[in-house]
C-alpha cells in the first residue's frame, strides 16, 4: 500500500496530541489540523518518505484546561514500506492565549493504527507539565483531519 492513500489517516499525526491539568489525572479531547505541506518522495518499490507539516489547535474536553484552544504548528516524517506499514514521528508546538508554548512529540509505530504522544516541556506554566497518552485519527478529509487524544496529565 502507498503513503499516499494510507498517510491520509495520519495526516493530523502531529498533530494529534494534547494534555491539560495541573494534577495528574485522565486528559482527554481533540486536535483539529490542516496541512500546510504535504511532501511525499517514493523512493523505490512502495518505499515512501513523507514529509508533513500542520497547523493544529488543541481541543481539550475540560475547558478550563490552560492547554485549551492553544494553536501552534506540527512537523515530521512518515515512512511507508511495500508491506503497507506506515510509522511515524515528529513534534509540535503549541502557544496558549497567554503566550506560553508547549512542546509535544509524537510517534506511530509501523502499522498501528493508534500513536503516542508525550509533553516535551514549554516555557512559562509548561515548564514543568508532563503528560503522555495515545492518540488517533478520527476524520480525515481533504487537508482537514481530526484526531481524538486520551492520557495522564500533571
Amino acid at each position: 500500500m502507498k503513503l499516499t492513500t494510507t498517510a491520509t489517516c495520519f495526516l493530523s499525526v502531529a498533530m494529534l496530541t494534547g494534555a491539560a491539568a495541573a494534577n495528574a489525572a485522565t486528559c482527554s479531547g481533540h486536535n483539529i489540523n490542516s496541512v500546510l505541506l504535504f511532501e511525499n518522495n517514493e523512493l523505490a518499490n512502495d518505499t515512501t518518505l513523507t514529509i508533513l507539516r500542520l497547523t493544529s489547535v488543541h481541543v481539550s474536553e475540560d475547558a478550563s484546561s490552560p492547554l485549551h484552544l492553544a494553536a501552534g504548528e506540527c512537523a515530521g516524517a512518515l515512512t511507508a514500506t511495500p508491506d503497507g506499514k506506515v510509522r511515524g514521528q515528529g513534534y509540535c508546538m503549541r502557544k496558549d492565549k497567554d503566550g506560553d508554548v508547549y512542546n509535544e512529540e509524537w510517534n506511530l509505530a509501523p502499522g498501528a493504527e493508534k500513536g503516542t504522544w508525550k509533553l516535551a516541556g514549554g516555557s512559562g506554566k509548561y515548564a514543568s507539565m508532563s503528560g503522555s497518552g495515545w492518540w488517533q485519527v478520527i476524520m480525515s478529509e481533504g487537508n482537514l483531519a481530526a484526531v481524538r487524544w486520551v492520557g495522564a496529565c500533571r
